[in-house]
């Protein structure tokens, strides 16, 4: 809560490993945790952890493996691991094992009414989640999609400079999307995406690739100051994903940050079948699309560092 207060943003993970699971239920991770602390302070201060120890103790274990659980699933998403909800979750650890090994036996009036305010607190913001916009007044944005080559259409096209990327090769971080995605090299492959006032477009691979951010990832921050480095002829398509809600706001922020306000900018609710985790390039290499995840990645497949 103090976190929050001060600025912190609980709807944006700190880094690019928890990806899609920054928040659950539309509830931030923040919030889930302070939930759990609060009521694990709750049980152990009223005495509770020693005559109802069998329950108390499933409780606090249960909160330890549903967050390792979340690494678990942020780590085979992205191969990465937050080094945050690592701390996060050692604290969870150490805490279980000292209230098995050394059960509060009485209460505690003092730290369990402060515990019990937190709780109350907590699932009032857990019911209230004043950022989420409800579903019915937000426009229904599909996920983007490989298909075969379908025109773009003229005011998209129009709008976009002359194409001077030239495809450079990259050593490491290279992966085929899979082969549902997959297109001949007589195909010319387009991307399924809408514009922000939620008209579909189909987006030429062949021409350029396509950057996939999300408005909460600061490690995306990185790839946009990236592209902001190209000459706007070099500059890949510009795709918000993992969209949360209140998203024009943050886009549009987002852009300003990073030197490339006035940007054309697309959105998808989740990236192509076979990608995991932003950010990450989605291209067209010997025929078949193909995507590059990370900063470093990304940088050595658009500049050739």
């Amino acid at each position: 809560m103090i976190l929050w207060s001060g600025g912190f943003d609980p709807y944006q993970c700190i880094t690019s490993a928890c990806g899609s699971l920054s928040t659950i239920l539309g509830r931030p991770l923040l919030l889930w945790g302070a939930a759990y602390y609060s009521l694990s302070a709750v049980l152990c201060f009223s005495g509770l952890a020693a005559t109802k120890r069998k329950a108390v103790l499933t409780i606090i274990y249960g909160g330890v493996a549903a967050h390792a659980l979340l690494l678990f699933l942020a780590w085979r998403g992205t191969g990465e691991l937050c080094p945050t909800c690592l701390k996060f979750l050692l604290v969870e650890a150490l805490q279980a094992v000292y209230v098995t090994a050394y059960p509060p036996g009485r209460l505690r009036r003092v730290p369990a009414a402060l515990a019990a305010a937190g709780l109350v607190v907590v699932a009032g913001l857990l019911a209230f989640n004043p950022r989420v916009v409800p579903a019915a007044a937000m426009p229904a944005v599909p996920p983007a999609k490989v298909i075969p080559a379908v025109p773009v259409e003229k005011e998209e096209k129009a709008g976009l400079p002359k194409q001077d990327f030239v495809e450079k090769k990259t050593s490491t971080g290279l992966k085929s999307l899979p082969s549902s995605v997959k297109n001949d090299t007589n195909k010319n492959p387009g991307l399924a995406v809408t514009t922000l006032d939620n008209r579909p477009v189909t987006l030429e691979l062949a021409a350029r690739p396509a950057l996939f951010v999300a408005w909460w990832c600061l490690h995306c921050d990185e790839a946009l100051q990236e592209m902001a480095k190209l000459p706007e002829g070099m500059r890949p398509y510009l795709v918000f994903t993992y969209l949360q809600g209140d998203d024009q706001g943050e886009i549009e922020a987002k852009l300003k940050r990073n030197g490339l306000e006035g940007t054309a900018v697309y959105l998808a609710s989740e990236p192509p079948e076979g990608v995991k985790g932003v950010p990450v390039l989605v291209f067209v290499e010997n025929g078949h699309v193909s995507h590059v995840e990370g900063v470093k990645a990304i940088e050595e497949k658009l500049i050739g560092k």
